[in-house]
């Protein structure tokens, strides 16, 4: 019975197929205070193949350095830093990583690679792994001596020539090797799997993607790996956090934050044939604002050059930690460092009335929201360097946003100069379909974007480029992101019939009729989808064929859904449409009235509830019931109706549930429920 009244929650992770792949080169760099080293980006699509995207750069701690547009780092002060490079073609995004230490000395540490890097052994079998050790700057071999270790030590063994003996247990781990050159050392490892893991292919979705906790709280994180044929896979997941200062995490994906507050990922890894297969989550820790509500702002540093300007994004989290469509105030301190827009777009001034400190001048953003207990805010730090180049080339405006069609004056004036300086400017439009541009700067949208019948219909993004040249015959560049967009609803999907009533295992068709921002009918491809899933399929034209489904407590025996009709167009934008679906069953011989229907306790308090069953004209029925709370967070419920709820609710989880009462009656499930809510005291 009780497994009967049970809630399933069916949770389907799959990666976004519009996120770029960004690699960055070099992956590691070195330089000394004041030195300069070129990064470059090179940006993928899900299929692997290279686009071209924008590209923003950012480097954490700012302290160390600062970043220019064109990828290119100025050393600051001595220190280590990621390098970070957000790359966004259309919809799509996705983020690059380096690594740079800033120092006077270079690196002393041996660079160590293993070969294989990624091996599997059959219980009791054996693997040689070798190891090369170089000088990280120049490159060149270093003589070593290398210590072998396997980790953990239940995969097995390792010689000192790099024989690896598995042993009998079936798992995964790291073949790992220290190389030792008189002052100077380095380490380098390989994963290892001993027995049968799965083959290549497999896809790890961590859910969800991403968790908003407070400091302490628990969290539970789910993996679900996927193989080649896009079937759910039962396989091994290793879990770990980074950084590891945020917290604790078990084998079971149960994870505990850390008493900072701080931002890193979730990662579940599993080991396969073809080397380990790994998802992410982001997790973010932060302190509850008023009335529940949290604001996060990101990037959390950023270090731009005089005049340079950098976009700051921020959400408002309610209660229950979904987003908050409300207004978004920002401020900057001190306010002559420069301006910030109500978009969080900073741009640094191009004088500043104090000396730098340290080469620079640092600030505050800030994001806030009005709640009805207060101010909730988030902030970020801002450094302004005076490292950037005594001229610079500034165009402006830096981020329009305009429709198919439109003109825009684009404009480019140098700064730093010390008196008038005569320059030449030559513009260029990134992708090229984006519009066109005169010699003078007057931009034009690709009128086609606008059009539903073009291929190119949909929002689109791009660069306005800018080359100066100065009558030295030196250059300065500077770009314009671009956006177009679409106004109002140009794309609208009817679905027919708009209400169907299904019978279980019978095929209905349905249509799908796509209009224009005109009402012309277009002629773009229509893909289906059912919701939820397990209400039947639907084939690419139309047919839906209805599940056999039977009765389901919480829906008086008729199941509802939605066939959803979903258009993609030219810039990733997708327009949907929706019909619902009752399924034809046999009316209930009995109803089951729980009362009251709702109430509202205070945590740990308890509640009494009755449960009556009655045919149709009302005459009682005598039925043996069971009790279940859908959210066992909440509280608790005996076998004859009392509920207890719990007494401390975790910061952020819902506050709602329903307890149900079921039954049998002439061999079918029959069940009523009631809604609770629980209150803070």
């Amino acid at each position: 019975m009780l497994a009967v009244l049970a809630t399933l929650a069916l949770v389907s992770g799959a990666l976004a197929t519009d996120e770029l792949t960004v690699r960055v080169s070099p992956t590691r760099a070195h330089a000394l205070p004041g030195g300069e080293v070129a990064f470059v980006a090179n940006v993928y699509d899900s299929d692997g193949e290279p686009v071209v995207a924008d590209v923003m750069w950012s480097v954490i701690p700012p302290r160390v350095g600062a970043m220019g547009s064109d990828g290119r780092f100025v050393a600051g002060a001595p220190g280590r830093a990621i390098v970070r490079a957000l790359a966004r073609c259309g919809e799509a995004t996705g983020a690059g990583h380096s690594v740079i230490d800033v120092g006077s000395e270079p690196p002393a540490k041996l660079l160590v690679t293993v070969e294989p890097p990624n091996a599997v052994v059959e219980t009791g079998g054996q693997e040689h792994f070798s190891a090369t050790v170089r000088d990280p700057v120049t490159g060149d071999p270093v003589d070593a001596e290398l210590r072998w270790v396997v980790i953990p030590e239940r995969l097995g063994s390792i010689d000192d020539t790099g024989i690896f003996t598995a042993g009998d247990d079936e798992s995964a781990g790291r073949v790992a090797v220290r190389a030792i050159a008189g002052e100077r050392e380095g380490v380098g490892n390989a994963s290892l799997v001993v027995g049968t893991p799965p083959g290549p292919g497999v896809r790890v979705n961590v859910v969800p993607v991403s968790a908003l906790v407070s400091p302490g709280e628990e969290f539970q994180f789910t993996a679900v790996v996927i193989d080649q044929s896009g079937n759910p896979l039962d396989a091994d997941v290793e879990w770990s956090v980074m950084p590891r200062r945020l917290g604790v995490i078990g084998p079971d994906g149960l994870f505990t934050a850390g008493p900072d507050e701080g931002v890193g990922r979730i990662v579940a890894t599993v080991a396969t044939s073809g080397g380990p297969a790994r998802g992410f989550a982001r997790v973010e820790i932060r302190r509850v604002g008023p009335a529940g509500v949290r604001v996060r702002i990101r990037p959390r540093e950023a270090a731009v050059v005089l005049g340079g300007d950098v976009q700051f994004e921020a959400i408002a989290i309610g209660p229950d930690g979904e987003p908050l469509d409300i207004p978004i105030e920002w401020s900057l301190r001190p306010m002559w460092l420069g301006s910030i827009g109500a978009d969080g777009l900073f741009t640094a001034a191009d004088e500043m009335p104090e000396p730098p400190d340290d080469g620079g001048w640092i600030g505050a953003v800030t994001a806030s929201v009005e709640t009805n207990a207060g101010v909730a805010s988030d902030g970020a730090r801002v450094v302004v360097r005076d490292s950037g180049p005594a001229l610079r080339l500034q165009i402006s405006p830096k981020r329009p946003v305009l429709a198919p069609g439109q003109e825009i004056q684009f404009r480019s004036r140098v700064i730093g100069a010390e008196g008038p300086i005569d320059w030449t400017t030559e513009w260029a439009v990134f992708p090229r379909e984006l519009g066109i541009i005169t010699p003078d700067g007057l931009f034009t949208a690709n009128p086609a974007f606008g059009d539903p019948a073009s291929h190119d219909f949909g929002p689109h993004e791009g660069v306005v480029g800018a080359m100066a040249t100065l009558p030295d015959g030196s250059t300065l560049s500077d770009r314009a992101h671009v956006r177009i967009r679409l106004p109002g609803h140009p794309v609208s999907v009817r679905v027919r019939p708009a209400l169907a009533i299904v019978i279980p295992g019978q095929t209905t068709h349905f249509e799908a009729e796509v209009l224009g921002p005109n009402g012309e009918v277009l002629d773009l491809p229509v893909f289906w989808d059912v919701r939820p899933e397990h209400l039947g399929h639907i084939s690419p034209d139309g047919d839906f064929t209805a599940a056999d489904l039977h009765m389901e407590p919480d829906s008086w025996q008729r199941p509802k859904g939605y066939i959803v009709a979903v258009v993609r167009v030219g810039g990733g934008q997708t327009f949907r449409g929706v019909a619902a679906i009752v399924f034809d069953l046999p009316d209930p011989q009995v109803f089951v009235h729980v009362s009251p229907r709702s109430v509202t306790l205070s945590e740990g308090e308890s509640f009494q509830f009755q449960v009556e069953a009655t045919t149709g004209d009302g005459t009682p029925v005598d039925m043996d019931f069971e009790w279940r709370v859908v959210d066992p967070v909440l509280g608790t419920v005996g076998a004859d109706g009392l509920f207890t709820a719990a007494a401390n609710v975790p910061d952020g989880h819902s506050r709602k549930t329903a307890v149900v009462a079921g039954g049998l009656y002439n061999g079918r499930l029959y069940a009523g429920l009631a809604s609770v809510r629980v209150a803070r005291e």
